[in-house]
């Protein structure tokens, strides 16, 4: 596994507000979940090689030093690969993601973009690595809402014949009639059929959250 010349940093932060006059606890916002059935093709590990002095950045597919030579600090390893299936009901057009591991062994990350009939979401993958157990975590704004979902693998490859991953995405939207809003909202400007049939495939998200949470317990 060759290590990344640059540490990919995120940083969450979660501002609460005071609770105004009265004591207690605060009690978390309400979070209506995307169900999501995702689809991934094999992943490979690609590589890159940085200036050693840090002024450029070569294209991918340079010439790598032998392994455990100096140069092979400035090897970049990592793994890109695509996205299909569903978010909310709604069919995923198009995405694509890219992340590898920092300068630890047990952490990385990387970035992602996912367009669906509905709206598109690009953001952060938080990635760590704990034994053989990987985790990425995916975070950024969807429909005007935050949105974060996580795949967790055995090993580095996410990929693999056959290879899907589904689950529920927590979200920012409060209710399935705000996430329903914010889809009408989002196609208000495409032909009536196109509308109408995105409409009621990311109404039938209410349903295949219940049905998950159903068969996962």
């Amino acid at each position: 596994m060759g290590r990344l010349g640059a540490t990919w940093g995120v940083v969450l932060a979660l501002a609460l507000a005071p609770g105004a006059l009265l004591p207690g606890p605060l009690e978390a916002q309400p979070s209506y979940p995307l169900y999501y059935n995702f689809k991934i093709p094999l992943v490979l590990p690609g590589f890159s090689v940085t200036d050693p002095n840090s002024i450029k950045t070569p294209p991918i597919g340079g010439v790598l030093p032998p392994p455990g030579s100096p140069n092979d600090q400035n090897v970049q390893t990592f793994y890109a690969g695509t996205i299909a299936g569903t978010l909310g009901g709604v069919t995923v057009k198009t995405g694509k993601f890219r992340y590898g591991l920092g300068a630890s062994k047990s952490a990385g990350g990387g970035t992602f973009s996912l367009t669906t009939d509905a709206g598109s979401t690009s953001g952060q993958i938080l990635l760590t690595v704990d034994g053989e157990r990987t985790t990425l975590l995916f975070f950024g704004v969807y429909l005007g809402a935050r949105i974060e979902f996580s795949l967790v693998t055995k090993g580095m490859l996410i990929g693999g014949e056959g290879y899907t991953a589904n689950g529920l995405a927590p979200t920012g939207f409060a209710s399935h009639d705000a996430y329903m809003a914010a889809v009408q909202k989002a196609v208000a400007s495409t032909q009536e059929a196109t509308r109408q049939q995105i409409i009621s495939a990311a109404d039938t998200n209410q349903r295949l959250v219940r049905d998950y949470q159903q068969h996962s317990h």
